[in-house]
């Protein structure tokens, strides 16, 4: 299978969502629109879309009839819109997200975690100072701009006892080591110990404030949506849907029996980005945190109940408006049985 990240497509996507993704589209692609699947990104690829990036490598796409076309973010704020709008098939979100997305009317589902376990941390140098959620007061906390993350700080303030209005929060979108590095932020909110964790502590001393350390809830830190509607009425999209979720599943599998298969399947798409030492340790701390209870996890499944308590707590903490039961955000409908 050729494996295509349409950088230009992100661009499409956000600048005028009435044009094809076919028009990014290689013209040497061989497969039939019939198996394309575009694949909305949350980030530039790295070793948290280890599933995605096997699936493709060893071939298990293609044996579930499904062509994947990857998708570089325009704005990480814009999945569940291009979703619910069905300029993109499927694409990376977070629960948080997808949680307010369907609140407001979007029409989005998710219909498996990619990682199920939250990562979410804040980080900064260890010069900084800041040793608890409490030393943030008077700081500026650089954030990518999802829209849950000045809620979720604005939570963490409040539970430390400090006012929110004290932290400075830039949107810097990809940019948060860049950001910590040059000392244009003290803090970094938003990033994962396994991808911004390892590269920042190759290069400085940092202090890693967990979400547990900061007082959040479990929930999944990236899941997969796709629009309800069409899955209800579209039998080829529900189809492509299944294909897609059968694949990742195997690569997940793959990348946790062997993960330098993870490695090679990362290597192309990360090239640039990070050298081959970091991206092995990267995707070592991956594994690790998909196995985290010791255990090989069973692709994709969720707990609605989960996500109904999830939504709760994002009520009662001003994070969610209206009355959404959470449970009806997800579904296990789609996962390989």
């Amino acid at each position: 299978m050729k494996n295509r990240i349409l950088a230009c497509a992100a661009a499409t996507l956000v600048a005028a969502t009435t044009v094809s993704l076919a028009s990014c589209s290689s013209d040497a692609d061989s497969s039939t629109d019939a198996d394309q699947l575009s694949v909305l990104l949350d980030w530039n690829p790295n070793p948290d879309h280890l599933a995605l990036y096997t699936a493709d490598h060893t071939g298990a796409y293609e044996d579930h009839g499904v062509d994947p076309e990857f998708i570089l973010p325009g704005n990480t704020a814009d999945a569940a819109k291009l979703v619910s709008l069905g300029q993109a098939d499927v694409a990376v979100s977070y629960e948080t997200d997808t949680i307010l997305a369907a609140s407001q009317g979007l029409d989005v589902v998710s219909v498996g975690a990619l990682i199920p376990t939250p990562l979410n941390s804040i980080i900064t140098k260890s010069d900084s100072g800041i040793r608890t959620a409490k030393d943030l007061a008077g700081k500026t906390v650089a954030g990518s701009g999802t829209p849950s993350q000045q809620a979720s700080m604005d939570y963490i303030a409040r539970t430390a006892g400090i006012d929110p209005d004290s932290i400075e929060m830039p949107n810097v979108q990809q940019n948060l080591n860049q950001a910590l590095l040059s000392d244009q932020v003290d803090a970094i909110a938003g990033a994962y110990p396994n991808i911004e964790g390892v590269e920042l502590a190759e290069k400085t001393d940092i202090t890693v404030l967990s979400p547990e350390e900061l007082g959040m809830p479990d929930n999944a830190e990236l899941v997969i949506i796709a629009n309800p509607t069409r899955l209800k009425e579209d039998a080829a999209y529900a189809d492509r849907v299944r294909g897609f979720l059968a694949g990742t599943a195997e690569g997940q599998d793959a990348a946790l029996a062997d993960p330098d298969t993870a490695v090679d399947a990362m290597t192309p798409e990360t090239k640039g980005a990070y050298d081959p030492d970091t991206l092995t340790k990267m995707v070592d701390a991956t594994v690790a945190v998909l196995r985290k209870d010791g255990t090989t996890p069973v692709f994709g499944v969720q707990d609605p109940a989960d996500w109904a308590e999830y939504a709760d707590w994002m009520r009662d903490n001003g994070l969610l408006d209206g009355g959404i039961d959470g449970a009806t955000a997800t579904t296990n409908d789609y996962l390989p049985a």
